[in-house]
């Protein structure tokens, strides 16, 4: 009896070890499977994309942040306030950083306001990138834009262009502006300023045209009853050139339309004869551009750009407006148009990032 009894004490004793060694193989079996549950976005992140105003203009943006997500693996959620409200697009930012999202793209508009709301979620850990419009202060570690100064020149340069004799006569160039103080509508008119300077040409001080379309159509329907005789309507603003199409169309003006944004109401309005003059900005590539260095950068590790990721300005008149209108208004063809650009000039975005435009 006393040996049976051992017996049993040593067994239990052994199944008893068995067990307590077990236990922490089946806590770190768990702990493995909570690690795994913990971090679902690893392979598959989830980004925010904060857009200021929703329009035509940022529809573009809107189409190449998803397009980035799908091609690359990641959720990409965009959004943005239907009027131009900063504080309703710090509200939908600020609540995406309560969902703990993966990575944050803002257009911050404006750049002063948004810095603040930048450094908090970079503080709580969420990398935040910019496009479109800088806010330099707020640490965000890269931007995604063109040069708007230059892209003043640029425009002023295409418009001597498009005037032909009539940019060596006396005439006037009247401006609108959307949004007056913002800065890259700032630099905009700077440029446009400074490639002009030397002509006979006067340009107006930018005139407040508002964002509303309704409003804007009013305002520039009041500027182009005021000068007749001018030469040449620019807006700095994509809802500008369809209204200024509008109104020379009602009135079988014979002055220029020169302006930004290659909407499809503004492109129709280049083919038609309507417009003259625009200026593209590549807000497909501002949509693309940074959600494609934020998944680079959660999946593979990739550093993150450092500066300025210069997407460029293009120009576009009567001569090539054919073949940019198919890109822009088909968005399969624009997905395949875009993609081949991707490839050949942004392979390495940190390689490429460099310093801020110089504020003139």
């Amino acid at each position: 009896m006393n040996e049976l009894k051992l017996c049993f004490s040593v067994a239990t004793l052994l199944l008893l070890a068995g067990c307590k060694k077990a236990e922490p193989e089946a806590k770190a079996s768990e702990g493995a499977a909570s690690a795994q549950t913990a971090s679902p976005s690893a392979a598959r992140p989830k980004l925010g994309y904060v857009l200021h105003v929703l329009n035509d203009f940022t529809e573009s943006i809107k189409r190449g942040a998803e397009d980035a997500g799908q091609a690359l693996g990641a959720d990409v959620d965009v959004q943005g306030p239907a009027g131009s409200s900063a504080q309703d697009a710090i509200a939908i930012f600020e609540g995406m950083v309560q969902r703990r999202l993966d990575g944050l793209v803002v257009v911050p508009a404006p750049g002063e306001v948004w810095v603040s709301p930048i450094r908090r979620a970079m503080k709580a850990k969420i990398p935040v990138l910019t496009a479109n419009i800088t806010s330099a202060q707020s640490d965000a570690p890269a931007w995604f834009g063109q040069d708007e100064y230059q892209s003043g020149v640029l425009l002023a340069e295409s418009l001597r262009k498009v005037l032909g004799a009539k940019a060596d006569a006396p005439g006037k160039v009247v401006v609108g502006i959307c949004h007056p103080g913002l800065s890259v509508l700032t630099a905009r008119y700077d440029g446009l300023v400074k490639g002009l300077a030397g002509t006979k040409l006067e340009v107006s001080q930018p005139r407040d045209v508002t964002v509303p379309n309704t409003t804007n159509y009013a305002a520039w329907e009041s500027l182009t009853g005021a000068n007749p005789s001018a030469v040449a309507f620019v807006g700095l603003c994509s809802m500008d050139v369809p209204n200024l199409a509008k109104l020379k169309a009602r009135s079988g003006s014979a002055w220029l339309v020169a302006g930004y944004d290659l909407n499809q109401e503004s492109l129709d309005a280049l083919k038609t004869g309507k417009a003259d003059l625009l200026l593209g900005q590549n807000p497909y590539l501002q949509g693309f551009l940074p959600v494609r260095a934020l998944i680079e950068h959660l999946k593979s590790k990739k550093p993150l750009p450092k500066g300025w990721v210069d997407v460029g300005t293009e120009v576009v008149t009567p001569a090539n407006v054919a073949d940019v209108y198919a890109r822009e208004v088909d968005r399969e063809m624009g997905r395949k148009s875009y993609a081949d650009r991707l490839k050949e000039q942004f392979v390495d975005l940190a390689a490429m990032a460099k310093p801020l435009p110089v504020e003139h």
